[in-house]
């Protein structure tokens, strides 16, 4: 089964609404609102000037090792894009990006901040949740062996092998008869197989004809239960 590495991560989350008319107001013949002061008439419309669009694009990008993961949000109506908003801003704040939308007060783009703030912490979260299924469905367990090898000083070298497995994250300990020895052996980054998956090795350095004292422990998640290897 081949797999790739997952590096970035990309959600893309996009939302639109249909505008059939544009009003700066509606005819009322009705009670009076009672939000309206007090000598206060509602705006009269302007005439309809057509259809239109307003779409917001939502973008959540994973970025391992940044420390944080970059949100950003767009606002569009028609193609015009009006507002914006980046989690890498100095000050993160929806900002106007038209200059008919710079006429709103602070209050308007306060309240505008504190929603996308909102959308930034549940798209992170759904981010999470996709990660987590996406790894455990394309999880895939390591080929395991060991061997054995001559070593300086009449000693011998017994290496745990893992093999072809994903994702990357796995632990391979050395016990002496249930003793960890994790201070004397030798671990190697885990690098990549070129084909998606990983790879990765653990030595140990021990006297010959003891090989069966020392048993290497392997955990990762494509595996049902840990596994528990010895030399021959």
């Amino acid at each position: 089964m081949q797999v790739t590495e997952p590096r970035t991560l990309l959600l893309v989350l996009s939302g639109s609404l249909a505008l059939t008319e544009t009003w700066a107001g509606h005819l009322h013949h009705g009670p009076k609102d009672p939000r309206l002061e007090k000598g206060q008439t509602r705006p009269q419309p302007l005439p309809v000037i057509g259809s239109h669009s307003l779409r917001y694009l939502h973008i959540l990008v994973s970025r391992p090792g940044h420390g944080s993961d970059l949100y950003s949000s767009v606002g569009f109506l028609d193609d015009t894009q009006f507002v914006r908003f980046s989690s890498d801003a100095a000050n993160p704040r929806v900002e106007p990006r038209a200059p008919w939308m710079e006429q709103e007060g602070r209050e308007y783009w306060d309240r505008q901040t504190d929603i996308a703030k909102e959308h930034s912490k549940a798209s992170r979260s759904n981010l999470r949740v996709i990660i987590g299924n996406h790894n455990h469905s394309q999880s895939v367990p390591p080929k395991t062996h060991v061997t054995r090898h001559p070593f300086y000083d009449n000693k011998v070298t017994l290496r745990c092998w893992a093999l072809g497995f994903y994702p990357k994250e796995i632990s391979l300990t050395w016990q002496r008869e249930g003793q960890d020895q994790s201070q004397d052996m030798e671990l190697v980054e885990t690098r990549p197989s070129g084909d998606g998956t990983f790879q990765k090795w653990a030595a140990l350095v021990v006297p010959p004809g003891e090989e069966q004292s020392y048993t290497c422990h392997v955990q990762h998640e494509g595996l049902q239960e840990p596994l528990t290897l010895r030399w021959g």
